[in-house]
């Protein structure tokens, strides 16, 4: 018998109103490994971090334009919303094979994942907004940057 993970975190219950887009566990599993297909490369793979920051980019054009301008040095911060739904999405995808956590913490695709953004890629009708930004912005949202802005967080708010 196979054992599944997280399965006391995840709960299905049906819902009276439509759930936006946005806020579906299929776009987010599909946003999240976008995200680390398209601007995570390499072998550390993608931090929880980065996920939330370029999906709080995604949700508005005005977020994709100020981390745009952020990752290319126009602006020295931007605000991020961290968003319950990315770490939901993340368990979800972990449950599923689609990512798996390497020993950093951080998060790459599996076999699975990879296949998934294959398909997406494939298709020019899908998640098109989302594919344009994320070849844009690639690898420009480096660790560098990340460990600025939450200093700036930190640090921004401190009193003396």
């Amino acid at each position: 018998m196979k054992e599944y993970l997280l399965t006391d975190e995840i709960i299905f219950d049906s819902k009276p109103d439509a759930v936006p887009y946005n806020y579906r566990i299929s776009y987010k599993l599909s946003q999240i490994c976008l995200v680390i297909a398209l601007c995570c490369s390499g072998r550390s793979g993608c931090s929880l971090i980065k996920l939330h920051i370029l999906s709080c980019a995604l949700n508005m054009q005005d977020n994709m334009n100020r981390l745009e301008k952020y990752v290319n040095e126009k602006i020295s911060y931007i605000l991020v919303r961290f968003d319950p739904a990315i770490n939901h999405a993340v368990k979800y995808a972990l449950a599923e094979g689609l990512i798996f956590q390497l020993k950093n913490g951080t998060l790459k695709l599996t076999d699975k994942g990879k296949k998934l953004v294959r398909e997406i890629k494939k298709d020019d009708n899908l998640m098109t907004r989302e594919k344009e930004y994320l070849v844009k912005i690639g690898n420009k949202l480096t660790t560098e940057k990340i460990e600025n802005l939450m200093s700036a967080w930190r640090y921004g708010n401190a009193e003396d």
